[in-house]
This record gives C-alpha cells, sequence and structure tokens, in this order.
C-alpha cells in the first residue's frame, strides 16, 4: 500500500499545522520535524537496506529507513556488554557497562535539562537483538575530528566554544567516558550534535573531569536544578537502574554546586551565559 505525503504527516503527528511543512516537492525538510515526529518515524519506518559504518569500536550499522515515500537514515547500536571496572580516585572500583541502552538514556536526559544536543533514540530490535535506533543527525558537515585535521575556524568562535562548553557539562552529568572527536559532529549551520553514548551512566556519585567544566549556559543550570530524581526515573524506564539514576542525581547535585561556587568566585559574567 502507498502512504500519500499527507498520510505519512498524519502517522508522524496526528494532526500537525502543514505550514512547518511546506516545499514538499524538494522533499521534506526534517529540521522541522519535532522530538515526536522523529520518534514516530523511527518506531514505523520498515529497513530497506543497512550497512557498518567505517569506525567505533561498538560495530554500529547505518540503515536506510523508509515510510511511504519518505526515507531517513538511522543508527543501530545492539552493543550489551560488561566492560572492566571503572577506578575512580576516591573510591571502590564500579562495575561498568557499555550498553546501548544508554544511547536512549542520554537523549531523554538531554531533553529533561533542555539541552537538545543528543539525537533522537529509541529502542527497536535489530537483528533478533535489542537495540538503540538512533535518528541520524542531518546536514552534518564533518566530524570534529576532520575539522580539526583541516584546521578550519568556526565562523562564531564564541558559540562554537559555548556549544562544547555545555556538551562538557552533560559529558560530565551523564560521565560519559568515551567522548571522542569523532562522535562530536557538526553541522552545515555549525550546530554540535553530541552521539554515541553507549559508555555512560557509570554509578558513580562524584565527578569525573572538574577540569572540563569550564562554563554553563544558563538554561542548562536551570534544567539541571529542576531535575528530580522521580523525573528521571519516569523518564528512563528500564534504561537506567535505579543506582544509576541516584548517582546521575548525585552528580548533577555537585555540577549545580560546583558552578555556584564559581559564580561565586569569579563572577557571573565569566561563568554563566545566555
Amino acid at each position: 500500500m502507498i502512504i500519500t505525503r499527507r498520510a505519512h504527516l498524519q502517522i508522524l503527528s496526528g494532526a500537525i499545522a502543514g505550514s512547518a511543512f511546506r516545499g514538499w516537492a524538494a522533499g521534506p525538510d526534517f529540521n522541522a520535524y519535532s522530538d515526536e515526529q522523529k520518534e514516530n518515524f523511527l518506531k514505523t519506518a520498515t529497513i530497506k537496506s543497512t550497512g557498518t559504518i567505517g569506525h567505533g569500536v561498538t560495530h554500529p550499522s547505518r540503515a536506510k529507513l523508509v515510510l511511504g515515500e519518505i526515507e531517513h537514515d538511522g543508527h543501530f547500536q545492539t552493543i550489551d556488554k560488561e566492560l572492566p571496572d571503572f577506578f575512580p580516585q576516591d573510591g571502590a572500583p564500579i562495575p561498568m557497562k557499555d550498553s546501548w541502552k544508554y544511547n536512549i538514556a542520554a537523549y531523554r536526559l538531554d531533553r529533561l535539562v533542555g539541552l537538545k544536543m543528543v539525537p533522537v533514540a529509541i529502542p527497536k530490535p535489530f537483528n533478533g537483538k535489542p537495540a538503540a535506533l538512533s535518528w541520524w543527525v542531518d546536514d552534518v558537515l564533518f566530524e570534529e575530528a576532520e575539522r580539526l585535521k583541516k584546521d578550519v575556524a568556526p565562523p562564531d568562535a564564541e558559540d562554537f566554544a559555548r556549544q562544547r562548553a555545555v556538551g562538557a557539562v552533560f559529558d560530565e552529568l551523564i560521565i560519559n567516558i568515551d567522548r571522542n572527536q569523532s562522535n562530536l559532529l557538526i553541522t552545515k549551520t555549525w550546530k554540535v550534535a553530541l552521539i554515541d553514548h553507549t559508555r555512560s551512566f557509570v554509578p558513580y556519585h562524584g565527578i569525573r573531569n572538574p577540569a572540563k567544566l569550564t562554563r554553563c549556559s544558563r538554561g542548562l543550570l536551570t534544567g539541571m536544578k529542576g531535575l528530580t530524581a522521580a523525573a528521571l526515573a519516569q523518564a528512563e524506564g528500564p534504561y537506567l537502574t535505579n543506582a544509576e539514576v541516584t548517582a546521575a542525581i548525585a552528580r548533577r547535585d555537585r555540577i549545580v554546586d560546583f558552578f555556584d561556587r564559581e559564580v561565586k568566585a569569579k563572577g557571573e559574567e565569566k561563568v554563566l551565559f545566555s
């Protein structure tokens, strides 16, 4: 059965304003999709083809997804295994995992604190295994690794530095132990996207890298301050354990306290930005 564009939009969002999707002759504007629309597309679309991604120790797969006349790519990860223990400087070793579940957990926490730098991710089986399916980031110009290699300066250095700063705060919040320059993407409009969070959410209550906390946006700080354990547990469902939720809230407390102290010591204008 052929699904028309009108039917496709109804599947994605129930009833949406057509003004957000003008210009269908040139194809859909995926940047206009809401999180809900992207989630529904990923849930509903079928896999047209798949292929391996050239790098990544978790062996992710790229899938071409199709729903009626609309096509978009997705990113599957099925990894779910134990890693060597995490050794903090101030305590006993802590068990650590590499899991597809943390891609979904990172997306949900990102939205709870109002960051919106992590791609939409949903649970969807792949090749008979539980998996996370993430929205393939649109309009990517290059990875940060390639930008550095080519020595390309951002057109707005301050804006780029602010995006990197809030990304670093988020990495400490989720205790991402595997942020590298290849899973930090830069779009054609110079927006930073954070991908691949399978090595995160170690149930450690401290700040892993305080030196990474340089500045923070007022919006992110407000979002973190408003986060509750109950809201986080409800949003994460089966993707974080009680211990991981408790640790995330403990890290939040320490990060917020860190920036509150930095503001008092250095002045708000040197620590926070809008």
